[in-house]
């Protein structure tokens, strides 16, 4: 219900829902009998087996419908992009936080 109208409110301002994770956790325990799904848009959830192909899922998609990511974790789906999957844009939008990260991280390898 709640992703129903944060959809809708985006929509009548010319916005769309991007793609996110959403997990939902018994007893309030991350991994205990936990369900994980990738969002697509306000009324499409995949679901999967585990958090990480639930993200997998959505870092995949940015590219495929050609979708930002959402505003206020952008830095983190940055990082992963670059990081974890090697993938560069010529869209990102690189803060000189995560290219420091990002850097730092391949360094290591």
């Amino acid at each position: 219900m709640h992703l129903e109208q944060k959809g809708a409110s985006l929509k009548k301002k010319g916005l769309r829902l991007q793609p996110h994770v959403v997990a939902l956790a018994n007893n309030a325990q991350l991994g205990a009998q936990s369900a994980y799904y990738a969002c697509l848009h306000s009324d499409v959830f995949y679901s999967t087996t585990s958090l990480m192909e639930a993200v997998d899922i959505c870092v995949k998609s940015a590219f495929v419908f050609g979708v930002d990511y959402p505003a206020a974790a952008q830095s983190s789906w940055l990082f992963l992009q670059r990081a974890v999957y090697g993938i560069t844009s010529k869209y990102d939008r690189m803060s000189s936080r995560v290219l420091e990260l990002v850097t730092d991280t391949n360094s290591t390898d």
